[in-house]
Formats: C-alpha cells, sequence, structure tokens
C-alpha cells in the first residue's frame, strides 16, 4: 500500500497531476486530502501541484537523496524519527534509551539506522555505540524544527577488533557487493546493492546510466585481481593495475600516473602531490606498506594506509576507489574482514577524506575500527 510520503513523491514528479494519474493500484484519496490539510500540495481545479515551503523542501531533500541511493524515506520520514534523533542525540553511546525500548517501529528503524551504517554498534548487550553525522539528519532536524546538535564521539579504543576474524572471501559474498556499491556511491554512482548483486551475479543491467554500470563492473574486476594476489606485497605495479582496471574505458589515462597537477573539487585545502614528486612519493607509500608486519600494525595504521596515497593523489582519476582497493587489500593480508562504507558513513567519511579540512589519521583510523566492528556484530 503506497504511503502519504509515496503519493507526495509521485505528485511532485507528475504534476500537475489528477489522482488518475497517479500509477498506484489502490485510492490514494485519503492521501491526498492528507497532503492538502497538511499544505504539502494543493488542489487547483481537478489537478494537484505541490506548494513550495520550508516544510516541503526538506522533504523533498530527504526523499529525493534515498530515491537516488536505494534508500527508503519512509523509514527517515516516520513520525518516530524526531523522538529518536533526540533520544540517541541526548543518550549516546546507549542505542536503545528507556523511551525508545518496547515499541516494534522504534525498533525496525532502530535496525535500518544500524543496517546502513548511520548509527554504529560497539556492543551488543546493552546496545551501545555512536551516531554519525549525516545530512539526512540535518534535513529531519530541519523538517521538525528541531534544536539538536549531534556529536559523534569514537571510543579510542574499541575492545574486539583484534579478535575479528575474516573468513575467506568468496567473490560472490554479499558483503563483496555492498563494498562495490558503496566504493561507486561515494563517486556519485546510483547503482545499488541489490542492482549491483543482479549485475554480477546474473548479468541483469538496471535501468542507470551507463558510466555508472560500467563503474561496478571495473571495482569487481579489481577486487579479483587483489583476491588472486591477496598475499604479495604490494608494488607500484600492484597499485597502476588497479588504477587501470577502476578506470577501464572511463579514462584514456587509467593506470598512469598524472600528468597535470589536480585539485579536489569543493575542498582547496586538500593539497594533493604535484606530477614531478609522484614516483618518489609512491616508491616511498609501497615501502611503509611493507614495512607493516603484523596484524596490529595494519590496524593501527588504517588511516595512514588510506590518506597517505589519496593526498599523493598519484592519477588522473580513481585515486579514492584506487584507494579503497588497497586499504582493503592490506585487511585481508592480515585476515580481517573487508571494510564496506554504507550511506549512512558517506558523510563522515568524506568529511575525514576528501572534504577534511585538516588531515587526521588517528580520527579516520577510528572511524574504520568502528566500521569494523560494527559490520561484524551485525552479523
Amino acid at each position: 500500500m503506497p504511503t502519504k510520503y509515496d503519493v507526495f513523491s509521485a505528485v511532485i514528479e507528475h504534476a500537475p497531476c489528477k489522482a488518475s494519474d497517479l500509477s498506484f493500484t489502490s485510492p490514494v484519496y485519503a492521501h491526498l486530502r492528507a497532503l492538502v490539510r497538511e499544505f504539502y500540495i494543493k488542489k487547483e481545479g481537478i489537478r494537484y501541484v505541490p506548494i513550495k515551503n520550508p516544510k516541503t523542501q526538506a522533504t523533498f531533500k530527504i526523499i529525493k537523496y534515498c530515491l537516488n541511493n536505494g534508500l527508503n524515506y519512509n523509514k527517515l520520514l516516520s513520525k518516530n524519527m524526531p523522538m529518536i534523533i533526540a533520544q540517541l542525540a541526548k543518550f549516546t553511546p546507549k542505542l536503545r534509551p528507556k523511551k525508545l525500548q518496547a515499541n516494534k517501529e522504534n525498533t525496525d528503524i532502530l535496525t535500518y539506522l544500524e543496517e546502513n551504517q548511520f548509527i554504529l554498534v560497539t556492543k551488543k548487550r546493552p546496545r551501545s555505540g555512536i551516531i554519525l553525522n549525516h545530512q539526512l539528519f540535518a534535513n529531519i532536524v530541519e523538517l521538525h524544527a528541531m534544536k539538536i546538535t549531534i556529536n559523534t564521539t569514537y571510543e579510542q579504543s574499541i575492545k574486539g577488533i583484534l579478535r575479528i576474524r575474516g573468513k575467506q572471501v568468496n567473490p560472490f559474498d554479499n558483503n563483496v557487493f555492498e563494498f562495490l556499491s558503496g566504493s561507486a556511491q561515494l563517486e556519485g554512482s546510483t547503482v545499488t546493492i541489490g542492482e549491483t548483486r543482479e549485475l554480477i551475479l546474473h548479468d541483469i543491467y538496471p535501468d542507470k546510466p551507463k558510466k555508472d554500470i560500467q563503474m561496478v563492473k571495473n571495482l569487481n574486476e579489481a577486487m579479483h585481481f587483489i583476491l588472486e594476489n591477496k598475499d604479495e606485497e604490494i608494488t607500484i605495479e600492484h597499485i597502476k593495475e588497479i588504477n587501470k582496471q577502476v578506470l577501464f574505458s572511463l579514462h584514456r589515462n587509467a593506470g598512469k600516473y598524472k600528468k597535470t597537477h589536480n585539485k579536489i573539487q569543493g575542498n582547496p585545502q586538500f593539497k594533493t602531490a604535484y606530477p614531478k614528486d609522484v614516483l618518489v612519493l609512491m616508491e616511498k607509500y609501497c615501502k611503509s606498506l611493507k614495512n607493516i608486519k603484523t596484524k596490529e600494525e595494519c590496524i593501527e595504521k588504517l588511516g595512514f594506509i588510506h590518506n597517505e596515497i589519496q593526498h599523493i593523489h598519484p592519477f588522473s582519476d580513481g585515486n579514492s576507489r584506487t584507494t579503497r582497493m588497497i586499504l582493503n587489500w592490506m585487511l585481508l593480508k592480515y585476515n580481517m574482514p573487508l571494510l564496506v562504507i554504507k550511506m549512512g558513513c558517506f558523510d563522515e567519511y568524506m568529511n575525514l577524506t576528501k572534504l577534511g579540512k585538516k588531515r587526521d589519521d588517528q580520527k579516520l583510523t577510528r572511524l574504520f575500527h568502528h566500521l569494523l566492528v560494527h559490520e561484524n556484530l551485525l552479523q
């Protein structure tokens, strides 16, 4: 059955429109009347059109983001969501404060937030963890005119991280599809986890831009390359090959060092290396990877492993996709699971990497620790 927000989304898409123009199999007149009553839409004769005001604009931002990224906007627009955000902001690290208990809808929403990494679990009983800043939370706060500040505080040392063991990775495991989809979506792809699974397993192409589909296919090839070579030392040639694969048919300089200086769009404070310095810096980077000899060292240097090559930015394009591949190569080498980044963690991750005003390897390392523990606990 369609919800009020399904109908609102359809009116935006088809406006001005009659009720019969909306492609629902069940009557939606009650929802239309509710939307008119709540000033989301207005009726002009027999047609409906959306109203532009702060409430509808905030709602539309949430719906648009969710539609573009495979999220369920009905969960995030639930009438319980404002209270959930307020309770989490007030009681974190408690993720099941008393006011949210014994209510199935609250539990369902909290589980959904966990599954998509908007909140990260560090302990199952009692349920505890952290809440991440995300633009969707800001939109929800704006929608309900709430005065709430979400503070993300990482635990400095998460118990059990050294005990996490990765099982032998099958390229058709669900966490592989999650990694491929997440890495592509961070670069603007609209291909969801489910669509990634269908594309890789059954060669079923989603109705998405060709570039988005090619990006996922390329990442899958690069993942196979890593799995075939995961026990080897990571060399310059390996890194060039990864970049070549992630950019296959997408960039003419795939696998070749940059010849012009590249800058990060939207963040002039993120400094990258000049082309003349890339070779020496990459040799030094590969040597630093080789000098990591234990699982403990790898876990404590995850932020450095990621940030160092991203700040070198050795290629014309595909640097971040290449970086996430190298990071996971190092984790697999030391029998750790893949580091999967999902939609709820995107803003936090980007603010600690390409959009960060200041490099902070330690803080990024702690975020990665939280992600590894969180995904391990949810399995």
